[in-house]
């Protein structure tokens, strides 16, 4: 009996290794059959690497129209090489302030970004991938000697009066308080448009006039009267 299962046993193995060759010998016989499985592998990666979605300088319409007009371009009259890669740096910067997940790192941000230089200088620190690597490069890049007030700066405030790059504190120093601020985002970042309102004596009575002014990182970057 033993023996009768022993030979069953050997003459099934040799039944499945006869019908694998068998299959062998015809997927050789037939090359287009052995190089399908290659063939899907290759299609596959081509599929992908032509996905314009992961294109990292592709921008659709809504972005390209966001980050301009943030830059203030105007994308409707088309945009340079070199205004178009500003867009590009401008959306990475954004989705790197996105990633900033914890209260202290939104925070250690928010206390050098007035210190900037440019959005690269941004994303170079965002790209460090902890607290301690970013204090070092803080550091390394000497930040913190920018950290006193121009001259310049002080003598307009003093006069009532605002310029570019200058700080929101001196802003205050020169006209008061706003009477509204609107933030741009994340309030930490301190992209904002402050509302100053006042009345102007005329010949004909009093007129009130509005200005704005707008905020990147902490420092002006722009302002209008209405």
């Amino acid at each position: 009996m033993k023996k009768s299962l022993f030979f069953a046993f050997i003459a099934s193995g040799l039944m499945m290794m006869t019908s694998s060759c068998a299959n062998w010998l015809k997927t050789a016989s037939r090359p287009e059959l052995a190089d399908t499985t290659h063939e899907t592998e290759a299609t596959a990666r081509q599929t992908v690497s032509a996905d314009p979605t992961k294109d990292p300088d592709r921008l659709s319409d809504k972005d390209l129209d966001k980050f301009a007009y943030e830059l203030g371009l105007d994308p409707r009259k088309g945009l340079t090489e070199p205004e178009r890669k500003d867009v590009l740096t401008r959306r990475k910067l954004r989705q790197l302030e996105r990633g900033l997940d914890s209260p202290r790192e939104r925070l250690n941000y928010s206390k050098v970004l007035p210190l900037f230089a440019n959005d690269q200088e941004k994303i170079d620190y965002l790209s460090v991938p902890s607290l301690e690597g970013r204090q070092a490069w803080v550091n390394r890049n000497k930040l913190w000697n920018r950290d006193k007030t121009n001259p310049d700066f002080v003598t307009l405030a003093e006069t009532q009066d605002i310029t570019l790059g200058m700080t929101q504190e001196l802003v205050r120093k020169s006209w008061g308080e706003p009477a509204q601020v609107e933030h741009s985002g994340n309030p930490i970042y301190k992209n904002e448009r402050w509302k100053y309102v006042r009345e102007l004596p005329t010949v004909s009575g009093y007129k009130r006039e509005k200005r704005f002014v707008y905020f990147e990182g902490g420092r002006v970057v722009g302002w209008e009267t209405e």
